[in-house]
């Protein structure tokens, strides 16, 4: 891989909540950062004139293909769809055809992966990771745990209006990770892997997970120091409407539910020099309105 100090990267997935935290720390990096979004307006309104912007989907093969002129990196993130294998894998194949240098893949959580048969956005992300193997492009695969921004984004709402915090893994722990966190670790993998990799030790295959499983249990004692009232922890009664993501999200609960999604890894703090950010710290930034209106 070349050692271009500003190299030119191509961030899919970037008006989403992801890549509206990846972007600005490229820029802070001195990276080139070229956006690929379905709508131009949107990244306008995020970024104005700062970022180079690409309109286009990854069905269409020359928004794609010219979305990739020039490109030195790529990060590739896109929602969970039915078709996510078949649209990232091309994707990947125009990146070899447009000879990028290195990919970034934010694939999903270790215990989605492995073993295969469990959950169909695992298998789908099993997929496009063996086909990443197959392209022969240098590659950095994020398995990032349960997300906080996701899993824990709905707490503040439930205890503006009562005093029951809602979790789908009642009884297990979860080690979620902060957004902020993974978003720090992509930019590492995009500008310096190798440095990251030596520190690491292990091939580009990077499980993300924040430093400590909790119970929502524990979640709710949190909850509670910082509002100063009691709360309690129960199961959510509401479902989504979509039939793939009822099945998608419904086979995420059970693998929790199981104490699939309780490992913690050392990577954050290997590949950044620091410990992730915590529940509790991440709690205290939802809760704080609540805390002082209390």
């Amino acid at each position: 891989m070349s050692a271009n100090p500003h190299p030119r990267v191509l961030v899919c997935g970037a008006s989403g909540r992801l890549g509206q935290l990846l972007v600005p720390r490229l820029l802070a990096r001195q990276a080139r950062p070229r956006v690929f979004v379905r709508q131009a307006a949107t990244a306008q309104a995020l970024w104005g004139d700062t970022v180079e912007v690409a309109q286009g989907r990854f069905e269409d093969a020359a928004a794609l293909g010219q979305a990739l002129v020039g490109i030195d990196r790529l990060f590739l993130l896109s929602p969970i769809t039915p078709t996510l294998a078949e649209q990232q894998l091309r994707v990947v194949e125009a990146a070899r055809a447009a000879g990028v240098q290195h990919i970034v893949k934010l694939s999903g959580s270790d215990w989605t992966i492995a073993p295969p048969g469990r959950s169909l956005s695992g298998d789908a992300h099993g997929r496009i990771e063996e086909g990443l193997q197959a392209c022969g492009i240098s590659h950095t695969v994020l398995r990032p745990n349960a997300w906080m921004q996701v899993g824990l984004s709905r707490i503040a709402a439930d205890l503006r209006s009562g005093d029951v915090l809602r979790s789908q893994h009642i009884g297990a722990g979860v080690s979620y990770l902060d957004a902020r966190d993974i978003a720090d670790v992509a930019v590492e993998a995009l500008l310096n892997p190798e440095a990251a990799q030596q520190r690491l030790g292990a091939p580009g295959r990077w499980v993300l997970t924040g430093s400590q499983a909790l119970r929502p249990q524990k979640l709710a004692e949190i909850a509670s120091r910082l509002l100063g009232r009691p709360i309690t922890a129960a199961a959510p009664v509401a479902a989504p409407a979509d039939p793939f993501i009822a099945q998608v999200h419904g086979e995420f609960f059970a693998l929790m539910r199981a104490g699939h999604a309780a490992a913690v890894t050392a990577t954050v703090r290997q590949v950044l020099g620091r410990e992730p950010r915590t529940v509790e710290g991440f709690l205290a930034e939802e809760l704080g309105a609540l805390a002082v209106a209390a």
